[in-house]
């Protein structure tokens, strides 16, 4: 990931910039703009199954609705607006969902797939991030490990209370008696 501006920029100002390079995605971290490459294939893979296996089960239950970057979500209305590869918002929160095509509130669950440019970023920024504003459940998906982390909210903190490497199945809490197999996710 880099940086972009070396000053405090708010959304406003930042959706209204018309120099950012096609082939690259743009987040507003704190009020300062980041660019990080495309994902690769193996990143695209993992994303797809992971999507495909969750809108299963939201879809057959209803309940609510899973979206793939680039979906932009709103964490706050000036200095935060990220580009989580999932992001799951609970039917409850339907409100959310802006006829621009962005998420303005907080996702019950947000995946983010580690790769070696973003790998530092999703544990360290975007974690505490996510922390802050109450995001439920972070999931970290690593395609060299094939593993799957959950880390839970609990006490204004994340505790990791699911981890799967290669072979086993994680659990969510967030989404009412879901597992996953590991090995299905990384083909």
């Amino acid at each position: 990931m880099t940086l972009v501006a070396e000053r405090t920029t708010e959304i406003a100002e930042f959706l209204n910039r018309d120099d950012f390079e096609e082939g690259y995605i743009y987040e507003l971290i704190n009020g300062e703009i980041v660019k990080r490459t495309s994902p690769n294939l193996v990143h695209q893979a993992a994303s797809m199954m992971l999507s495909t296996y969750l809108n299963l089960r939201i879809m057959e239950h209803k309940l609510g609705k899973i979206y793939a970057a680039p979906t932009d979500v709103y964490l706050s209305k000036t200095a935060n607006l990220l580009v989580p590869d999932l992001s799951f918002i609970p039917t409850a929160n339907a409100s959310y969902f802006q006829p621009s095509g962005h998420i303005l509130g907080i996702p019950d669950l947000i995946i983010e797939i580690l790769s070696k440019g973003t790998h530092q970023v999703d544990r360290g920024i975007k974690m505490r991030l996510y922390r802050r504003y109450g995001v439920k459940e972070y999931w970290l998906a690593d395609p060299i490990k094939k593993s799957i982390e959950v880390h839970v909210l609990e006490d204004n903190d994340y505790i990791l209370k699911s981890y799967a490497e290669e072979l086993g199945e994680i659990k969510s809490w967030v989404l009412p008696d879901f597992t996953l197999e590991v090995a299905k996710i990384f083909v």
